[in-house]
């Protein structure tokens, strides 16, 4: 018989997946908080099975999408290069934070990206009024511009236990041109490589719980094929709000959260 918690990291995991093929991210800012605060899972441990569990929600998404053809894989290919290295550094940095710190951090950044992403949602929509309708880099700029932005990305998702689409989608639609769903699809497959990068390093300091870890996966990918699905069938408009909302909803809940009494130890602490 299924037990309640099995249940309940089901749900998670499928709420996840879905919300990661929708938008274009792995899903963190849905289950590490989901983690924290229904499961009594303490930090650290919530972020490293977070970035395990991504893994193959990227990898569902981004083959839907693949096969739709909404992804770059030039402008993947520098992305990915910068953030596999940055998912390394960024986990290591784990070691270093309070975990009122690492829940700040969340909160920050996706407040931040969350309120970029309406503000261009909402100009476009009044004006037609693209915030960075003349970016459009190629070549030595365009590979710059993306190993940097990776390389951020990589380092939040390590911190963080995310995939980083929060920070490569609106870096994407507002600095490369990309439109919203390509570049939805592009973050699903940078995503493979960092959440591999990132989770292999958390697993090594004990901070991934493979059972918890195997029944959010199995809900995940579920909720990745529907929601995958759903984003090639929703208008750009649509998404972008949905992203920027999710964000920014998201973040706020993270930063008023008090701190957590949880004394459970990690798996590296046991």
């Amino acid at each position: 018989m299924v037990s309640g918690r099995t249940l309940r990291l089901l749900a998670i995991g499928a709420l996840t997946g879905l919300a990661g093929g929708l938008l274009g991210v792995g899903g963190g800012f849905v289950m590490v908080p989901a983690m924290v605060y229904l499961l009594k899972t303490p930090q650290r441990e919530a972020n490293g099975t977070s970035l395990a569990v991504i893994v193959p929600i990227a990898i569902v998404g981004a083959t839907i999408l693949g096969g739709g053809h909404q992804v770059d894989v030039e402008v993947g290919i520098a992305l990915a290069t910068g953030a596999v290295g940055g998912a390394v550094l960024g986990a290591r940095l784990t070691q270093r934070l309070s975990d009122l710190g690492l829940r700040r951090a969340f909160g920050v950044v996706a407040v931040a990206a969350g309120i970029l992403m309406i503000a261009d949602s909402a100009l476009r929509a009044v004006g037609g009024v693209h915030v960075a309708a003349g970016l459009h880099p190629t070549g030595i700029s365009l590979w710059v511009m993306g190993l940097a932005v990776g390389a951020v990305a990589g380092v939040l998702s390590g911190l963080l236990g995310i995939g980083g689409g929060a920070v490569m989608v609106p870096a994407m639609t507002l600095l490369m041109g990309l439109t919203q769903h390509m570049a939805q699809g592009t973050s699903l497959l940078v995503i493979i490589p960092t959440a591999v990068s990132g989770s292999i390093t958390h697993f090594r300091m004990g901070n991934i719980r493979l059972p918890t870890a195997a029944w959010l996966s199995a809900g995940g990918v579920v909720g990745a094929v529907a929601g995958a699905f759903l984003a090639l069938a929703s208008p750009d408009a649509i998404l972008r709000l949905l992203f920027g909302g999710y964000l920014a909803f998201t973040g706020l809940r993270m930063l008023q959260a008090p701190e957590t009494r949880i004394t459970q130890p990690t798996m590296a602490n046991r």
